[in-house]
């Protein structure tokens, strides 16, 4: 399966996972508080439970699996001590075979031996070899093979090399120089032709192999000793007690054991059902090093594998050990721990359901009543209180609120009443403005007619003044709007003040559509022209302009009269931290117009918005209006 394919099935399956979990939450939100109640209780109770036992229980297969491996790892060392053993024994008696001089000397030998001679061997020196093998029990046979054609044979130990089997592992064998050379075979315990018939076939035998030099390293012949196999690796070549199902292999992992199979002669039918190629196929697959331990699953059955490396024999010792048995009871325990735990569970449920029910009893008769008064209306409903518990409480407070909805009820009534007058109040005012306005543009007209231009330029600027004032549709309006009021207010002031008043306004574009209260701007230019320029014999210059900090910005108004003290600009600016208009603080000194300014800001933008001051004693005062940067999505030219 290629990457994209299980990427693609991966996210098919978190999004069938995202979907279940959506729909039993929506599921979950149309049931009742009591079944709400209950499935938070199961899943608050359950899954730590859960979690909880399957830790538990991954702990004890862990343990589990520990003892097994050092339980089996003990067995397998105990038969690879057992093998070491048998095959120091096989090795130190073919060493002591060919190690006797005398015996040395008949082999290689390449004159007629005499009859003397001959018998001299027979009595002093072929004894000791027999003795050699009594005193081993385990070792079966010792065999000498000479190829000196001027050698005896002497039954049961020495034998002509020429009645050895012709077969490559023994040509391989013979040129050993020296090195040891082991086979497995089945049938005889000696490996000469012509005796086959005197044993049974089914007896298994290992056999080591060692060349035999004479002087010079020239060949002279093969020393074997062989062993059954049952003695050699008691728990691989026979059955044992076991305390459950396990079995042992050896199997060859290099050139120095015989091509006979030494895993076939191993086999035998025992509890674990599996075939010698997958055996191999472990051999192969799983084995690295000089042992060690893995599992595997064969037949959906699990399997431990322990493995040691036999020295001088190249091959491994495996022991595989059936899982089944231990562990399915662990897991019988574990389903029978959780089957007990969830009928648990399903008792608690059912009793926590059953009192539930109880408790949330007047809830549920409070939900009735509520639901009465949103299908009928009825506010005049009287609702029991029961207890003095919590739903008591809700009860309680619900009764309250059906009162005093009824008292805002009987309020709403009156203010409707209220505001149809206040209407009917406000058509007159209209009408009474559109007289004025009327008369105003009357005078307009006689003004131009007379030729009196500045007279019609200030009638003019009263006008807009005036529908600027009167004309609400909101209480924020664009900067350039209010701009135009401020400019309509200097022009009506500089008739009096004989044009000594010079505004000027230095507002990019992208400032002229900024929101602002309005009337925010003509308490402060007013203030600059009343308490600023008082005892000036100068023009007054009056300087409007913005400047942007991120989401802030500073419209700052500056006017070049007389200033103010250091104490007079901190009685004002404590002045206008207060909260109540009609508390007279000593010391604290504001004016209306600044202070109904700064509260409009606060109130509509909230705290740190508003108005801070900056003066220089007898050269200028500058105000600055601390806005947030937001533009105007609606408004009107007042000028129309």
């Amino acid at each position: 399966m290629s990457g994209r394919v299980r990427s693609q099935l991966k996210s098919l399956l978190r999004r069938h996972i995202w979907q279940w979990l959506t729909d039993t939450a929506d599921r979950l939100g149309g049931c009742s508080l009591q079944v709400k109640l209950i499935v938070a209780y199961i899943g608050v109770i359950l899954i730590p439970v859960v979690l909880f036992s399957l830790y538990t229980f991954h702990q004890l297969y862990e343990n589990t699996m520990h003892d097994i491996t050092v339980q089996n790892q003990y067995v397998l060392d105990t038969e690879l001590a057992q093998i070491h053993s048998n095959m120091e024994i096989m090795e130190r008696t073919a060493q002591l075979a060919i190690s006797d001089r005398n015996v040395l000397r008949y082999l290689t030998e390449e004159r007629e031996i005499s009859s003397d001679e001959l018998v001299q061997f027979n009595l002093n020196v072929f004894p000791n070899l027999q003795h050699l093998l009594y005193s081993n029990p385990n070792v079966e046979n010792i065999r000498l093979y000479t190829s000196n054609p001027q050698a005896h044979e002497i039954w049961p130990m020495i034998f002509n090399e020429s009645r050895l089997p012709k077969a490559s592992w023994l040509t391989t064998a013979q040129h050993q120089q020296g090195k040891i050379w082991w086979d497995i075979y089945k049938g005889p315990k000696s490996l000469l032709l012509g005796q086959a018939g005197q044993e049974s076939e089914a007896v298994r035998y290992i056999a080591l192999l060692r060349e035999i030099q004479a002087s010079g390293g020239k060949h002279a012949g093969l020393v074997e000793t062989n062993m059954r196999l049952e003695l050699f690796s008691p728990r691989v070549f026979r059955t044992a007690p076991r305390d459950y199902a396990w079995q042992m292999f050896i199997l060859n992992g290099g050139k120095s054991v015989s091509s006979t199979d030494i895993a076939t002669a191993s086999f035998q039918p025992d509890p674990i059902p599996i075939p010698l190629s997958h055996v191999h196929h472990l051999l192969q697959s799983r084995i690295q090093g000089q042992g060690g331990a893995f599992d595997f699953t064969y037949g959906n059955k699990p399997y431990l594998g322990l493995y040691r490396y036999i020295e001088g024999l190249d091959a491994y010792l495996l022991n595989v050990v059936a899982l089944d048995g231990p562990l399915g009871d662990l897991r019988q325990k574990r389903n029978a721990m959780l089957l007990i735990i969830c009928i648990l569970i399903l008792l608690m449920s059912v009793i926590s359901y059953t009192l539930h029910a109880l408790i949330l009893k007047q809830l549920h008769t409070l939900r009735e009543s509520m639901k009465k008064v949103q299908q009928e209306g009825d506010f005049q409903l009287t609702i029991p209180v029961y207890g003095r518990g919590e739903v008591a409480e809700l009860a309680l407070y619900f009764r309250s609120l059906l009162s005093r909805i009824n008292v805002l009820i009987a309020e709403a009534v009156q203010k409707q009443a209220a505001a149809q007058e206040a209407e009917l109040q406000g058509l007159k005012y209209q009408i009474d403005s559109h007289f004025l306005y009327n008369t105003l543009e009357n005078l307009k007209m006689m003004a131009e007619i007379e030729r009196q231009y500045p007279l019609s330029d200030a009638l003019t600027s009263l006008g807009s003044m005036m529908r600027y004032n009167l004309q609400w549709s909101g209480p924020c309006v664009s900067l350039r709007d209010e701009i135009r009021h401020i400019q309509h207010y200097v022009a009506i002031m500089n008739i009096r003040h004989d044009n000594q008043i010079a505004l000027d306004i230095r507002l990019s574009p992208t400032f002229m559509e900024l929101e602002i209260l309005k009337m925010s701007l003509q308490p402060v230019v007013e203030n600059a022209i009343k308490h600023g320029w008082s005892a000036l014999q100068s023009p007054l210059r009056i300087t409007i302009e913005a400047f942007s900090k991120q989401d802030i910005v500073e419209l700052r108004i500056q006017d070049n009269g007389v200033g103010m003290s250091e104490e007079r600009k901190n009685a004002i600016m404590a002045g206008l931290e207060q909260t109540d208009m009609g508390s007279h603080e000593p010391g604290v000194n504001r004016g209306i117009g600044l202070y109904n300014v700064h509260r409009r800001l606060s109130m509509q933008y909230g705290l740190g918005f508003g108005i801070k001051l900056a003066s220089i004693p007898g050269q200028s005062t500058t105000v600055t209006l601390i806005l947030p940067r937001r533009h105007i999505t609606r408004g009107a030219n007042h000028d129309d």
